[in-house]
């Protein structure tokens, strides 16, 4: 969705430096999204296909999320004893080793 967004402004100054800002506070800085909301609200007037494109992404992602809530979760440590900390967490099936 975010590429989507980002594609459909390439060449526009003001609203390349908002996604630019949103991007690097990681999505934190709520002045910058209100005025790229603002511009997305005028743009969805003028083509209706994009923000019914827009929706379907966002549609997708909240159904993966859904999905990603409700699978089993496994997390696995390191056995390297000057790493011990949770190196990584598995949504679904984890397959450890060779699969021997």
């Amino acid at each position: 969705m975010w590429n989507a967004i980002v594609s459909r402004f390439t060449g526009r100054k003001k609203t390349e430096e908002n996604l630019a800002t949103i991007a690097a506070a990681k999505g934190q800085d709520a002045g910058a999204i209100g005025k790229v909301a603002t511009v997305l609200d005028g743009e969805f007037v003028e083509d209706e296909d994009f923000e019914e494109r827009l929706k379907e992404l966002a549609q997708q992602i909240v159904n993966i999320q859904s999905q990603s809530q409700t699978a089993p979760t496994t997390s696995f440590v390191s056995n390297d004893q000057s790493q011990m900390r949770a190196v990584g967490v598995v949504h679904g099936t984890a397959n450890m080793g060779d699969g021997k």
